[in-house]
């Protein structure tokens, strides 16, 4: 009997250490999850990468001037449960997109990860944000990420 309980044990911390790892990165130490800004503009480009898409969208700032916007969305195994977010955003499409600003110092480093850094880095950007839903033309809403609703 002994020889069967510890045979269940080891059976079951080699199942549990074969699982993959699903810890990942504060979303509160990037963004202030109590501010929700909407973004409005027009798709860039749409980078499906791993950890997490992006989305690079061009929009107007209160002078006028236009900005490059890169919104954090959700990781690639969730895109892959919703192949709607694949076919519709795509670039040259105009959105407003619902997201959270940044909180700390954010960059994007040369494989498009978005990273913490220090406030005098040269490389930081203001327009790193998390996002949340997508609303298109017509209307329709897409969940992008996490982040804020309209």
């Amino acid at each position: 009997m002994r020889t069967a309980l510890r045979g269940l044990v080891v059976l079951a911390v080699a199942v549990v250490s074969s699982a993959p790892a699903t810890a990942h990165h504060s979303e509160p130490l990037y963004f202030d999850m109590t501010k929700a800004i909407t973004l409005e503009g027009l798709i860039l480009r749409v980078e499906w990468i791993n950890p997490h898409a992006l989305i690079f969208l061009q929009s107007k700032n209160e002078k006028g001037e236009l900005e490059t916007w890169t919104i954090q969305g959700a990781g690639l195994v969730v895109v892959a449960r919703k192949p709607e977010l694949k076919e519709r955003l795509k670039a040259g499409i105009g959105v407003a997109a619902r997201v959270f600003p940044p909180r700390n110092p954010l960059y994007l480093d040369d494989t498009q990860t978005v990273l913490l850094t220090r406030p005098d880095d040269p490389k930081t950007s203001s327009r790193i944000v998390g996002g949340g839903q997508i609303r298109l033309a017509n209307g329709d809403v897409l969940a992008f990420g996490g982040g804020p609703t309209f």
